[in-house]
């Protein structure tokens, strides 16, 4: 594979799972088949990258999804950049927004942010949402009976 222009285009953490499993599909074929040893450098590298990349939320995307999401962004004046790191880390809050985007203050309002971060949302649906709910509501029932507890101790 030759680079021609390595400025040309910016990659999701999607496309780059896509490709590494791709990859790591077509070695283990060609490993049975031709009994042929990758370095192990490589592999390596293959292994830590799709193992840190499993456990993002890029699993979950579809190219539908990225589609649309950098479809409605496109109204929005965004760099590539930041679209990049919208579709990467899915923000979900103004704060997580404006971690993303340059000057945000000077740029959007907070209606404009709280926009954003619905369309993100629902655009782009996360396995961990549910999760992340169901978890604070079980912390915050568990505070809850352990003050009880500590009053019941206490008279």
């Amino acid at each position: 594979m030759e680079v021609l222009d390595r400025q040309q285009a910016l990659v999701s953490n999607y496309e780059v799972y896509l490709v590494l499993q791709e990859e790591d599909l077509h070695h283990k074929d060609i490993k049975e088949k031709r009994k042929i040893r990758y370095p192990e450098n490589v592999t390596t590298l293959k292994f830590e990258a799709l193992q840190y990349l499993n456990n993002t939320a890029c699993t979950t995307q579809t190219a539908e999804q990225l589609a649309e999401l950098k479809k409605v962004l496109a109204e929005y004046e965004l760099t590539k950049a930041e679209i990049l790191q919208i579709v990467n880390l899915r923000p979900k809050t103004p704060v997580e927004l404006h971690f993303i985007i340059e000057e945000c203050d000077e740029r959007f309002g907070m209606e404009d942010l709280e926009q954003l971060a619905e369309i993100v949302v629902n655009t782009l649906p996360r396995e961990d949402d549910d999760a992340e709910g169901d978890g604070e509501e079980e912390n915050g029932e568990e505070e809850e009976e352990g003050d009880g507890d500590a009053e019941m101790n206490g008279e």
